[in-house]
Parts: structure tokens; sequence; C-alpha cells
């Protein structure tokens, strides 16, 4: 008995510092935010819902071309104070000079210079996630606004599964293609998980049932995208999280469990897709890209030929092979794909050193996040809820490795708002440490408690 009251006791303390998960509040908190972080957040909803390519009625103006310029002239106008310093910044950096020289030295420069606001675009959404993602309150706004984005993608796709309407896919832009909506649904599914997890002591069943859905529907997703690469993400995601989990043996008997269910939900024409893998006209065609890109690194190894120059340069020095598989578009001329691998794509188009600065971008991810862990060690439970959703963007970040080796996704948004979650994530864990112990709705305030100054110290040297 003694137990149970004091379990109840634990958990009614660690309740008290979690977020308030209820649409009022979120509400209240959200509007009472800065204007740069609001308009972060506005522009990230039209870059990943498109509801101006849904809607055309909304097309009048470029929704979110407007929004980002006007987060930057509120970040600038609150007093430009860059508060996320990692070496993410740096990797950033150097990748974006390398994309600017090999567009300069491309096969057809006008092609890369033309599609360079891609990669700007990118920057400036990680420069404003991560410095207007400031704290562990504007963090739970933040993520709980991708996430629900995400799901309304994911309560389509999961429609489109249980009534086989269709092949699962995303709203028109980003993630239109079954497979890139596979992958984003493969980073939207941990995140969901751990968000429960993270906020689970606070959660009643009820919520917890509704919460859910979030994790299932991105699963049932992936099962009806059709996307052989998202069920290798989803797979790989699975494993990743019982490795890091602290009860591996629970988790091995839900992964043992849960797989048979999976598999026995695929759709038979995706097992019949998986078990021709590696002999089918996809397979074979992919692999003869791949080869192909690897040439086209090594006769260009230092700057690749060029940043969005794939197509044209496969054209003019691969012809297609009469005996292998070719791909016809209405008008009859022989169709050129892209690389169909985010690593190929990028050693091709930017060479040898950008695939190593792609490859530490990745690896900073989990620095990052490593790091963030870190930093919460001190204050325990209170950083319950960032721990955990650490413990989600990881599993993206590896979801992403696995599905992204099977598409060209290296300059669609998954790489760039993983990091930029991960830099928001880190200064949000050090402004935990920092600060008095209360609910993450409530308004900060630096700790003046007797452990304060130790605390400092470690935020300072983690």
């Amino acid at each position: 008995m003694g137990r149970s009251i004091a379990a109840n006791q634990a958990g009614a303390a660690v309740a008290h510092r979690l977020p308030v998960v209820s649409i009022p509040s979120i509400w209240r908190a959200f509007w009472s935010e800065p204007l740069s972080f609001k308009l972060t957040c506005i522009y990230v909803f039209f870059e990943y819902v498109r509801p101006q390519q849904v809607y055309p009625s909304l097309q009048f103006l470029p929704w979110a071309q407007i929004s980002i310029v006007a987060a930057c002239a509120a970040f600038v106008a609150e007093g430009f104070r860059v508060r996320s310093k990692t070496v993410a910044n740096t990797w950033l950096f150097v990748f974006a000079v390398l994309i600017v020289l090999s567009s300069i030295f491309a096969t057809d420069p006008g092609i890369s210079f033309s599609r360079l606001n891609t990669i700007v675009n990118w920057l400036i959404a990680f420069f404003l996630v991560a410095n207007t993602t400031t704290d562990q309150r504007k963090f739970f706004l933040f993520l709980v606004l991708y996430l629900l984005w995400s799901a309304k993608m994911s309560q389509f796709g999961a429609r489109a599964f249980v009534l086989r309407g269709g092949t699962a896919s995303g709203a028109p832009g980003w993630f239109q293609n079954t497979g890139e909506f596979a992958l984003q649904m493969c980073i939207f599914v941990p995140l969901s998980l751990q968000f429960i997890i993270g906020l689970y002591p606070a959660l009643s069943k009820r919520t917890v049932a509704v919460l859910a859905l979030l994790p299932l529907t991105g699963v049932a997703s992936i099962l009806g995208s059709g996307s052989r690469g998202g069920l290798l993400g989803l797979a790989v995601v699975g494993l990743w999280m019982l490795l890091a989990s602290r009860h591996k043996v629970r988790g091995l008997v839900a992964l043992a469990v849960v797989t048979p269910l999976i598999w026995f939900a695929v759709p038979d024409y995706q097992k019949a897709r998986i078990n021709q893998s590696g002999s089918d006209n996809t397979s074979i065609s992919r692999l003869v890209y791949w080869k192909n890109g690897i040439k086209m690194a090594n006769s260009h190894p230092i700057l690749g030929v060029g940043y969005e120059n794939w197509v044209p340069y496969y054209r003019l020095n691969f012809p297609p092979d009469p005996n292998g598989p070719i791909r016809y578009n209405d008008k009859g001329e022989v169709v050129t794909e892209v690389s169909h691998n985010s690593f190929v794509e990028v050693v091709s188009q930017l060479g040898y050193p950008a695939l190593f600065v792609f490859l530490a971008l990745l690896a900073t991810t989990w620095m990052l996040n490593a790091k963030s862990r870190r930093i919460l060690a001190v204050v325990g439970e209170r950083g319950r809820f960032l721990r955990q959703i650490s413990y989600g963007l990881d599993a993206g970040v590896a979801g992403f490795i696995a599905a992204g080796f099977f598409m060209a996704v290296a300059f669609y948004p998954f790489v760039w708002f993983q990091l930029a979650m991960a830099a928001a994530l880190n200064l949000a864990a050090v402004h935990t440490v920092a600060a008095i112990d209360g609910p993450i709705l409530a308004s900060p305030t630096p700790a003046r408690g007797p452990e304060w100054r130790s605390r400092r110290r470690l935020v300072r040297t983690a």
C-alpha cells in the first residue's frame, strides 16, 4: 500500500511538470508567444500541409514565401538574437557553400541557380525554428503543431488503406509521391509514439486512447502507400527504438507480436512487389541509376556535375540501354528519372566533400539529441518529455537513412526539419536545467534555488 501511495505521489509530481494537453491551454499559450515564433509555425504549416495547392481559391498569394519573410522581419524586430549555437550551424554553412560552388561549375548553371531557392528556404527555416523555439513551452507547441499537420496526412493515408480506395499519398507538394509520403510517416510514427510516452504520467486513459491514433494511422499510411522503402524505413524505426529502449525484453516481445500483424496487414500486391525486389524492372533500373551516379561522382569528385543537374547530365552521357528497362512518357519520349538514392543524389551532383558533410549533418542530429539527454540528466523526470522526444528524433533519422537509400530526397524537408528540431530541443534542454520547476506551459523564470549555480556550470560545459 505504501508503495502504491509513493508511486502515485511520484506520478503526480512528474505530471505537474509536464505540458497541459488541452486545446484551450495550448491555444492560449500559442497566441501569447512572440510573433517570430508564431510566423515560423505558420510558414511550416504552409510548407507541409500546402492548403494553397489543395484549395485553388487560396492561390492568389504566395503564402509560404510571405510567412517566412514576415517571420524573418519579426525576428529582426525582436532583436535578432542568435540563441542556437551548435556545430549544426557550421556544417550547414559548409554544405551551402558547396552547393553554391557546385552551381557555379555545373553542367548547366542556369538550372542550378533557378532552384537554389529551395536550399535557401531550408536554411532560413532551420535558423528560424532553432532560434525561435527557445524553451520547453515553445518546443511543445511547435511539436504539437508539427504532429497535427502530419496527422492530417496520416488520416487520409489510413483511410485509403482501410477502404482500399487507392494508394495512400500526401497533399500536393513534397509528400504527393507515395514514397516521400511514406518517409514522412516513418518520421511521424516514432515522434508521435514518444510524444505519448513522454506525456504519459499527465494523460488520462481517454487521452492516451485518442493520441494512440497518431502512430496507428501513420503505420496504416505506410502500409497503404505501396512503398517498399517506406516499409523498410518502418522496420528500421522499430529496431532502432527497441535498441534504444531501457526495457528491451518488453520491447522485443511487443515487436515480436506487432511484426506478424503488420505483415498480415500488408496488401497482397505489395507483398508481391517485395518478393520481386532485385529482379523486377524497377529494381534493375535503380541499380543502373546508382551505378551511373557513382560514375558521375568519380568523374567529378570535388563538386559533382552540379546542383540539380542530374537529369541534363544523365541524358547527355548515359543513353538508354535498348536491352534494359526503358520508360516512356505520353509523348513516346524516353524518361530519365532521378537517382532514387539520396546519397547517390548528393555525391553525383555535389561531389564527395558534400557527401561527407551530408552524413555529418545526419550524425549531428544524433549528437545533439545525445547531448540534450546528458544535459537533462541533472533534472531527472523534469526532463522526461524532451528526453523521450529526442529518442523519437533519433529513430526518425534512422528511418530516413533506410528509406532514403531508395529515394532521391536529400533536398526535401526531411533532414532539415529533423536537424532544426534537434537544435531547438537542445536549446530547450539547456533552458529546462536553468529554469525553476513548474509546468511547461507556465511562463519560464530563471532558477535561483541552491542548485542554480551548479546547473549553470553544467549547461555551459555540456
